[in-house]
C-alpha cells in the first residue's frame, strides 16, 4: 500500500514555495487577474468563459509547476500555459467528478466524501501523465486506495494553513496556496510512484 508523510509533504509545500515566492507569487497573481479582471471590466458572458478557461488553464499550470520542484527540476514561467492542450480533458474529467461526487452525497453525504478524496488527484494525473479523463479518474481511484485517511487528513491540515494565511489580511494566501498545492503534488508522488 502506497504511502505518505503529511508532515514532509507541508514541510516540502514550505521550503518550495519560500524558496521560489516571486515564481509562484506572479503564477497566483496572474490567476487572479484572468479570473477577476473579465468580471469587473465587463460583464459580456464570453469574456467571462474565456476567462474561466484560462484560469483553468493557469491553475494546471501550477500544477505542473509544482511537479517539476517536486521532481528536482526548475518551474518555469512558460509553464503556466504549457497545460493549454490539456483543457478539454480537464474540463469533462472535473464534470464527471462533479456529478460522481454529487451522487454520492445523495447516499448520506460520506459516500460523497469518499468519492471525492479517492478522485482528488485526477488534475495531478492528467497534467502528469497527459492522459484523458476516464484514465485520470481511474488512476486517481488506484493510487489513492488505502490511503483516503491519510488524503483527508492533510487536506484538513491544508485548509487549517490557508485559514491561517487568510487571518494574515488576505496576503498570506500568497504563500499558504502554492505551499498547499505543492504539498498535495508531493503526497500524489508519491503515491503515484510507489503504486
Amino acid at each position: 500500500m502506497a504511502k505518505f508523510s503529511k508532515g514532509e509533504a507541508i514541510k516540502f509545500g514550505w521550503s518550495t514555495t519560500t524558496g521560489n515566492l516571486g515564481l509562484f507569487v506572479f503564477a497566483i497573481l496572474t490567476l487572479l487577474i484572468i479570473q477577476l479582471m473579465p468580471m469587473i471590466l465587463t460583464q459580456s458572458v464570453v469574456v467571462m468563459i474565456v476567462g474561466t478557461l484560462l484560469g483553468f488553464v493557469v491553475t494546471m499550470g501550477i500544477f505542473r509547476m509544482s511537479l517539476r520542484f517536486i521532481d528536482g527540476e526548475n518551474g518555469e514561467l512558460v509553464d503556466l500555459f504549457a497545460t493549454f492542450p490539456l483543457l478539454i480533458n480537464y474540463i469533462i474529467a472535473t464534470i464527471l467528478v462533479s456529478i460522481i461526487v454529487m451522487i454520492g452525497m445523495l447516499f448520506f453525504v460520506i459516500p460523497g466524501i469518499i468519492l471525492g478524496i479517492r478522485l482528488q488527484l485526477y488534475t495531478w494525473v492528467i497534467v502528469d501523465k497527459q492522459v484523458g479523463p476516464l484514465e485520470a479518474l481511474q488512476r486517481s481511484w488506484e493510487i489513492t486506495r488505502g490511503s483516503a485517511w491519510n488524503l483527508f487528513l492533510l487536506g484538513l491540515l491544508l485548509g487549517l494553513v490557508n485559514i491561517l494565511g487568510m487571518l494574515a489580511l488576505g496576503v498570506g494566501v500568497l504563500v499558504t496556496g502554492p505551499l498547499s498545492m505543492v504539498a498535495m503534488g508531493y503526497a500524489y508522488r508519491q503515491l503515484e510512484s510507489s503504486y
